[in-house]
């Protein structure tokens, strides 16, 4: 097959380097040379050309269209836009995203356990795949820990060919990733909770992004999923395995008391019910998602001594909930939350301390309610620091920081913007004493991990210097 790939954006790259792995003829276009690209992307183009993709950079999109019978455009691209109407008058037929994720599912022949939601994937992935290795298996585990975008993550371990040298595949699968992923048959879905985030990417409607988000519904033999969907999935599958934290009535329940976590579990549909407790050390949302990675090894089959030995042996992601160290007296933590639901678990994990709160720029590539972030972390803050410095982007900009302060207008907190992590890190010393928590929120802890936490210590230590 003659492919031509219009665009080498997000969406473009994955789909033409599987494309090509699956033996195809594959040209990618874009109007941008490639030096406009960021750095990691020049290299995956740079790549993709190693393997037989023709690159088509730096020219007019409709070039060669003449060479080709089928073609692949970005979602974003307009119905009503030029391109399509040149693809149509040359009878070019168009690939769509399900016709790609055909492809894949054709050559994934390993079990699979896809994990989608807005809170909890990385932490969740991360848990189970632990209690997975535990259990004796070869995993193949891709999550945000390993590249912003899934869906290239994914195509490149196929291309490596990960599938073939391990007998579990255990995915996160964001939104932006469901597409190519949305007809890959998974033998456990797990969806942890839907709460508004990305909605610029759905129109700005809650019931388009719900939607994209229950892919997982159709693609998975077996559904796990936290309570907080069951409204959205009750109408879909009676079939569903629920899980909770606390008195909820579900299947599989756990409680954190005096640092045991017990686990009880009923699931009729698979004949499987039982209990168990491990020690358990993690804070905040590692409880509840170290309950769905339960759920999920329990409904895979696991027994309870691999799972306990897993979440005994898991102790935590970086940036999640990330234990720094102890300077001058205050106790520092660096975590990624930024959605107001996930703030508010990560905030109340410390809400008995003296909170100095440093929040990186809640827009990532996508804009975000700061106001709403504000107003959420002064209700535990005795100090907020916000920067104004995009540390997905590299832009400055001094407005969400503003933003962020106002949104916080009716806190008693010290509120003070400044213009990156390493003044926020000098300054959480200046604002604090010993005894107090210095707590890093914000999504640079996930996009931009090494550089941030690296700024904001750096400042942290100027600090102990200048003011302690």
């Amino acid at each position: 097959m003659k492919c031509i790939i219009i665009g080498a954006g997000n969406a473009g790259r994955p789909v033409a380097r599987i494309l090509n792995h699956t033996g195809n003829q594959v040209i990618i276009t874009d109007r941008k040379i490639l030096e406009e690209f960021p750095p990691g992307v020049q290299k995956t183009i740079k790549t993709m050309k190693e393997e037989g993709v023709e690159l088509m950079l730096g020219s007019d999109t409709s070039k060669g269209i003449e060479k080709v019978d089928y073609a692949y455009i970005s979602p974003t691209v307009p119905e009503n836009s030029p391109i399509r109407k040149l693809l149509h008058d040359n009878q070019v037929k168009i690939l769509d995203n399900d016709y790609v994720s055909k492809v894949i599912n054709d050559i994934l022949d390993l079990d699979i356990i896809g994990i989608t939601g807005t809170l909890g994937k990385t932490s969740t992935t991360h848990i189970l795949s632990e209690i997975f290795q535990c259990a004796g298996y070869k995993v193949w585990t891709c999550s945000s820990r390993m590249g912003n975008l899934l869906s290239e993550v994914i195509v490149d371990g196929i291309v490596n060919g990960l599938h073939k040298i391990n007998n579990i595949a255990i995915l996160e699968l964001p939104h932006g990733t469901s597409r190519l992923m949305s007809k890959v048959d998974l033998n456990i879905g797990v969806i942890t909770n839907i709460y508004p985030d990305h909605l610029d990417e759905f129109e700005y409607s809650m019931e388009k992004y719900v939607a994209r988000k229950l892919f997982i519904s159709d693609s998975s033999k077996i559904l796990v999923s936290g309570m907080q969907c069951i409204n959205y999935l009750e109408n879909l599958r009676d079939d569903t395995i629920y899980y909770c934290q606390e008195n909820f009535k579900c299947n599989v329940n756990g409680k954190l008391k005096d640092g045991v976590l017990n686990i009880t579990y009923n699931m009729p549909n698979l004949n499987s019910k039982g209990h168990f407790e491990t020690s358990f050390k993690l804070l905040g949302y590692y409880t509840e998602n170290s309950i769905a990675a339960s759920a999920a090894a329990l409904a895979y089959g696991l027994d309870d001594s691999s799972i306990i030995k897993g979440l005994n042996s898991f102790s935590g992601i970086a940036g999640h909930m990330e234990y720094i160290g102890n300077f001058k007296g205050r106790e520092v933590h660096f975590d990624a939350a930024f959605v107001p639901e996930g703030l508010v678990k990560t905030l109340e994990s410390f809400q008995n301390q003296e909170l100095i709160v440093i929040v990186d720029n809640p827009d990532s590539t996508n804009p975000r309610d700061k106001y709403k972030v504000g107003e959420v972390v002064g209700k535990y803050a005795k100090v907020l620091i916000c920067s104004g410095y995009n540390e997905t982007t590299k832009k400055f900009n001094i407005e969400a920081a503003k933003e962020v302060i106002h949104g916080a207008q009716k806190s008693s907190a010290i509120k003070i913007p400044v213009e990156d992590m390493f003044t926020a890190g000098e300054l959480s010393i200046k604002h604090s004493h010993s005894g107090c928590t210095i707590l890093h929120v914000g999504p640079g802890a996930i996009t931009n991990y090494e550089d941030v936490k690296t700024k904001m210590m750096s400042g942290i230590k100027e600090g102990c210097k200048k003011y302690d």
